[in-house]
């Protein structure tokens, strides 16, 4: 896939970024155990923006492709509007003015995305879509990370586990649909192994409550079938099961996301 996109991207990131600070000019205060909730659910916000991108990129994908198409279609609208409105919940968090430049350069790459995404389908046209949204998710990345540095402790929810599995569709599809590099299959693969890998640190996260332990057994029995399909991006000829079954691990993901959050505030 060819886009001058992420040269320029990396460039403006370390002009924008340096060691911005989030809360302001002065240094935000150190987290604490007590703090930890609300971190999370900022982290959240950040990550959760790049499954909303990434899931109105993969909808566009889909419903193009005629697979999953009404589905598809709306998932493509309502992860839009999902996403504007975490994004104002951020801009109105932020005050450091290069924070602020660089949600400014994430909502002009949105403004040319969602234009392109009125467009009738081309393999053309899902190129750069596709490029569009990977730029803004790792500035959408950027900002987690540096709050995730906050983080008195290690939180297997907190990585981005919805955000890979979208992935896993979008670049299943996308093959399918004739991006056919090494790169995508490489990039596949990479994908399938941190995701195993973030399974098993959530299965063995200390902190887990019963419920949490069955909901990621949940996704590890599922897991265990399904990624033998991603894998097989070559092969090809499921994408409606990579679509339903992606699906389901991103509703149990964000289950057990949620039963994280509520046992910290509880702590």
């Amino acid at each position: 896939m060819k886009s001058v996109l992420k040269m320029g991207w990396i460039a403006v990131c370390a002009a924008v970024m340096g060691t911005a600070q989030l809360w302001g000019a002065g240094a935000a205060p150190a987290a604490s155990k007590g703090d930890d909730a609300e971190l999370l659910q900022m982290i959240r916000t950040a990550m959760s923006s790049r499954v909303m991108i990434m899931k109105a990129v993969k909808g566009y994908m889909y419903a193009g492709n005629h697979v999953a198409t009404t589905k598809a279609q709306k998932e493509m609208v309502e992860s839009l509007k999902k996403f504007d409105a975490k994004q104002k919940k951020l801009q109105e968090a932020f005050t450091d003015p290069k924070i602020k430049n660089l949600m400014m350069f994430i909502q002009m790459n949105e403004e040319e995305l969602k234009d392109l995404l009125k467009e009738p389908y081309s393999l053309e046209n899902a190129e750069v879509i596709i490029d569009l949204g990977e730029a803004i998710s790792e500035g959408e990345k950027k900002i987690g990370d540096t709050l995730r540095k906050r983080l008195s402790g290690n939180y297997p929810a907190a990585k981005g586990q919805r955000y890979y599995v979208a992935q896993v569709a979008l670049y299943y599809m996308a093959y399918q649909a004739g991006i056919r590099d090494e790169n995508t299959i490489r990039k596949m693969e990479r994908i399938v192994k941190t995701l195993d890998q973030l399974i098993q640190e959530s299965k063995a996260y200390p902190g887990n409550t019963v419920k949490m332990n069955q909901v990621i057994n949940q996704i590890e029995k599922l897991w265990k079938v399904v990624h033998q399909f991603y894998l097989d991006i070559e092969e090809g000829g499921l994408p409606l099961i990579v679509y339903q079954t992606t699906d389901k691990l991103d509703k149990k993901f964000f289950e057990y996301a949620q039963l994280l959050n509520e046992s910290l505030k509880k702590k």
